[in-house]
């Protein structure tokens, strides 16, 4: 496992602002580390009702961003939701094709029409971001597979995971904690200049 640490140097976007209900934050750093994840072959439900068999889906060469969350999260799902919409254009700027898996934990309440409705809160969803759904016991598997499991078992008590590949035969870096989108941006970029 190899642990870097980055600064994160304030919320950039005015979309992340507003959806904390707050001003910008402050400095903070953000330690992430290497891994290798075997995702399951398993099929869930995206927001469009299409399946997705998430080992085909994170496969490949195409940059993956993978976040768990829940639409009813009173805390950090929304801003992390925000963050995504407000990451995608700087990174189709930069010709960065990276498709973001965001995961509920909540499948109960979570369809996929609760799931569209979640996105669009945001303004128009980027084409890239799948939320996906499925059964307990296929969300309890991926969360085991990323060594995301929350032994609490209380939604509330969730870590504000994100894990990004940079491409084919590339570990995953997990981020353990929030990060401006600004740092999201670059660290992304980072890790697919590092894949070519």
């Amino acid at each position: 496992m190899i642990i870097t640490g980055t600064v994160a140097s304030g919320i950039q976007s005015p979309v992340v602002a507003s959806a904390m209900h707050m001003p910008a934050a402050t400095a903070m750093a953000a330690a992430s580390s290497q891994h290798r994840y075997v995702v399951p072959p398993i099929t869930l439900i995206d927001q469009h009702g299409r399946k997705v068999r998430l080992d085909q889906a994170l496969a490949g060469d195409k940059p993956a961003l993978v976040q768990f969350f829940f639409t009813s999260c009173t805390t950090i799902c929304d801003v992390r939701s925000a963050q995504l919409v407000a990451a995608a254009p700087q990174l189709l700027k930069a010709n960065i094709d990276i498709g973001f898996y965001t995961i509920t934990i909540d499948p109960d309440r979570d369809t996929p029409e609760r799931l569209l409705a979640f996105s669009r809160q945001f303004g128009t969803p980027p084409p890239n971001w799948h939320l996906l759904t499925g059964s307990d016991a296929n969300i309890r598997q991926v969360q085991a597979a990323f060594n995301a499991s929350d032994p609490s078992a209380d939604k509330m008590m969730h870590e504000p995971l994100t894990f990004i590949r940079g491409g084919e035969g590339q570990p995953w870096r997990r981020i353990d904690e929030i990060v401006t989108t600004s740092e999201l941006v670059k660290q992304i970029k980072e890790d697919v200049a590092l894949a070519h």
